[in-house]
């Protein structure tokens, strides 16, 4: 299927070219299944994006999904991105395999991040390629779905290559290989390779469970929702009630698409609900019924962190919130060089980890942090522990995710949000 040998891939950046895969060797059968493993910024999705290239590999129909779905997304609904290129195909099987099936005549960008996911994978598998690239495909996925993806994938019959940092996707597949800066550190059989040394710091585990942290005593309410419904593609949310005290850590857990990403909009002031209250420090928004940003009051670091983006360096991004790049980049474990790169040039994980830097450095008394361990290393998420362990004991913290050990492990009381009905 697959020969590579001696491969160098360069990237520029504001230092010159500097290899992002180096000398790599790689053998793949018809049929074989490889998991490829490594940080964030090892090489993973650069070598994924050049095997996808025309041509590389010549003679094989190649699909990629993605680890941003925006990424590849271009028609105006669901069934309008299925059809692309195979307009006679029918596509409600497809997409009610993979909890689609009332979401044909939505925007694609409408999906949760989970959802997307699922209609990128399906669309790409309709295809029959004969080399399957998979970039963190579960990373964005609650525990049902991810489970749903595995075993749709252990039928899948082609070559595979899937990039990921999860134990379970490992023991999906035939043989490992693991990258460290572009260069490969280990390689062999898939379930001996999750025991390996050289692996082994992909999967250190964070400190244990914490009780929820308490308020202190006569804190303030940081932030209250009342009766707050918000109607979108698939049901909505419906009567919300939520109190989140100075100091208060809080957890929003449930299944893709139930709302927990549009609740985080809502706190923010970037979507007004349909009906119900916002306060923020005791400051109503949405008073006049559209998005309230001017209040300086809320730090939110979103799930795809490049919305959010629109300097040209990391260090314009930094210094629009008046913070030190050095002190971002180095809260986020990146180097000091990358203060001149573009935040679109950094690998997913390094994007969400200057994210979450900037959110939690930025001094506001609420911050809200959206999926803020998907697709990270274990030195990520530990980072990200670390960071929320650093913030003012009166920062109030709303966190979204679908990692409840990374939750607990913080302090958080989870409230869970209700599947969308």
């Amino acid at each position: 299927m697959l020969e590579l040998s001696d491969l160098t891939l360069l990237r520029d950046g504001p230092r010159g070219a500097r290899p992002v895969i180096e000398g790599l060797h790689l053998r793949l059968g018809d049929g074989e299944r490889l998991a490829l493993l490594g940080g964030n910024g090892s090489g993973k999705t650069s070598l994924l994006s050049h095997l996808a290239e025309p041509g590389v590999v010549a003679g094989r129909r190649v699909g990629l999904v993605c680890q941003d779905p925006d990424e590849q997304f271009v028609a105006s609904t669901v069934a309008g991105e299925f059809a692309l290129g195979q307009p006679d195909r029918p596509a409600e099987p497809w997409l009610a395999e993979a909890g689609l099936a009332d979401l044909a005549g939505v925007d694609p960008r409408l999906l949760s991040a989970g959802q997307k996911q699922r209609l990128q994978l399906v669309t790409v598998l309709s295809h029959a390629p004969d080399l399957l690239l998979l970039d963190e495909p579960t990373s964005l996925q609650d525990p049902e779905q991810a489970r749903w993806l595995r075993r749709r994938l252990a039928d899948w019959p082609q070559a595979m290559i899937w990039a990921t940092q999860d134990r379970d996707d490992v023991r999906s597949c035939d043989r490992a290989l693991v990258l460290d800066q572009g260069r490969v550190v280990a390689s062999g059989e898939a379930g001996a390779i999750v025991d390996d040394p050289a692996a082994g710091t992909l999967w250190r585990d964070l400190p244990g469970r914490r009780p929820p942290r308490e308020p202190a005593a006569g804190a303030g309410v940081a932030i209250e929702l009342t009766g707050v419904a918000c109607a979108f593609h698939r049901g909505g949310l419906d009567g919300v009630d939520l109190r989140v005290h100075a100091g208060e850590r809080v957890g929003l857990t449930g299944p893709n698409g139930c709302g927990k990403s549009t609740l985080l909009a809502i706190m923010a002031g970037l979507r007004p609900p349909d009906r119900g209250e916002v306060r923020i420090g005791g400051r109503r928004l949405y008073r006049r019924g559209r998005p309230d940003l001017d209040h300086g009051l809320v730090a939110l670091a979103p799930q795809f962190p490049e919305y959010m983006m629109a300097a040209g360096t990391v260090a314009a991004e930094a210094a629009i919130g008046g913070l030190d790049a050095g002190r971002v980049l180095a809260d986020a474990g990146l180097g000091a060089e990358l203060a001149e790169s573009s935040p679109h040039a950094l690998s997913g994980g390094q994007r969400r980890r200057v994210a979450l830097a900037l959110a939690t450095g930025s001094g506001r008394p609420v911050i809200l942090l959206d999926e803020p361990t998907a697709a990270l290393d274990a030195d990520g998420r530990d980072r990200v522990w670390r960071l929320l362990d650093r913030l003012p004991p009166t920062a109030a913290v709303v966190i979204a995710s679908h990692d409840e050990a990374f939750l607990t492990a913080c302090g958080c009381r989870l409230h869970r949000v209700p599947a969308a009905g």
